[in-house]
């Protein structure tokens, strides 16, 4: 039958390669242009005062920013048959930009006796984030076609033995 190769070519190959005929001679724009990482962390020993569980213990934690990007683009005008088979490359749907917060505490301390050093840790990842379906991808009219899992905060309580 005549039409099958065409439905396959339009189907399979032709749908892949759009996104890449939209971006020739482009800069990336899914890649994000701009990221930041900032790393903290503070021993609680130098906090005026006489509290002796506080030269054992230390807080910090992590915030992770990355500006936006382009998650597809719009569709460009139809053919005459009325249907949309190219995407407009100057018309990128973008994602927002997104940033993540994390933070931990720790505390030292000697058990059994004094013969073990121990280490107490609470870590938080992803402290403001309660969880949520994100879209990934978007189909030539702006409707989102893939989406990932945003997992909520997570705690995580971990012990660390010398031995």
């Amino acid at each position: 039958s005549q039409g099958v190769p065409a439905n396959y070519y339009n189907g399979n190959v032709r749908n892949a390669l759009l996104p890449l005929i939209a971006n020739q001679g482009k800069k990336k724009p899914q890649t994000r242009e701009y990221t930041f990482n900032v790393i903290s962390s503070y021993q609680l020993a130098g906090l005026p005062g006489d509290h002796k569980w506080l030269k054992n213990a230390s807080i910090g934690g992590a915030y992770r920013w990355t500006s936006k990007g382009a998650i597809g683009f719009l569709g460009a005008a139809p053919d005459a048959d009325g249907l949309i088979r190219n995407l407009d490359k100057t018309k990128p749907v973008y994602d927002k930009a997104k940033g993540s917060l994390d933070i931990n505490m720790s505390y030292r301390t000697k058990l059994f006796n004094n013969r073990i050093g121990t280490r107490f840790q609470l870590n938080v990842r992803n402290a403001t984030e309660s969880g949520h379906l994100q879209g990934v991808q978007v189909n030539p009219d702006g409707t989102f076609n893939a989406y990932r899992i945003i997992d909520p905060r997570q705690f995580i309580l971990t012990a660390t033995f010398d031995l």
